[in-house]
């Protein structure tokens, strides 16, 4: 499998993603728990579908969040005034070989009931088939804190995503955009729309999920050529 390295983060790096107040940096394990407290209280709250489902920050969400930071090719930005957290985003590797989703042992029921629909189409998106791949890079979480919203800081850590995807040597990636936020981001890097889920067509304990997103009306399913 292939690793980061100080060239490929140095790529990443680079104008425009590096920016006067904060600085990239790949997550390690010394920043995990900066990661759950962005998840946790400034991610959580706000997403569409978490608010949906009822979701708060659980130790299982902890869990799967510390399965994919072991992949350790998340990307954050940090303050270079006060080396603070300001936002993250959470990537993992996917393989063609990996087995079916199957969140049926999970004993946190929104939880589980949320990642079931996020995966519900997975098949329809046919995603290694689409792009003749073997493996690619697959775009989790992106949650940036509070404090340094409205910064741009979400395009930022998109693109040095896809530089450090593409530095790796990674020919696809996965993403679903969940909100109207995320989604502009995506179509700003040009990732291909491969599917969409409308919340007016999916029910949670007898309601329409839309019932509880807001202005978000549908979740998109994204892919890019590398």
């Amino acid at each position: 499998m292939s690793v980061i390295t100080e060239h490929t983060l140095e790529k990443a790096q680079a104008a425009p993603y590096e920016s006067e107040k904060g600085r990239l940096e790949i997550v390690t394990p010394d920043r995990y728990d900066e990661v759950y407290e962005i998840l946790g209280n400034h991610f959580t709250p706000d997403e569409p579908l978490c608010r949906s489902y009822g979701v708060v920050w659980h130790p299982e969400f902890e869990k799967i969040t510390y399965e994919n930071l072991k992949d350790n090719c998340s990307v954050c930005m940090i303050s270079k005034e006060t080396d603070q957290m300001m936002g993250v985003r959470l990537i993992g590797f996917t393989r063609r070989s990996d087995p079916p989703a199957d969140f049926s042992k999970m004993d946190y029921e929104p939880l589980r009931e949320l990642f079931t629909f996020l995966h519900s189409k997975n098949k329809e998106v046919d995603f290694f088939n689409r792009y003749d791949v073997d493996e690619a890079l697959h775009f989790y979480t992106l949650g940036v804190h509070k404090n340094y919203r409205r910064m741009g800081l979400g395009s930022k850590l998109l693109g040095a995503a896809v530089e450090l995807g593409r530095e790796i040597g990674f020919k696809a990636i996965k993403g679903e955009g969940t909100s109207n936020f995320s989604q502009r981001i995506y179509e700003k890097e040009k990732f291909d729309l491969i599917l969409t889920m409308p919340y007016d067509e999916y029910t949670y304990k007898g309601r329409k999920i839309i019932d509880g997103t807001g202005e978000h009306t549908m979740t998109k399913v994204y892919g890019k050529t590398l």
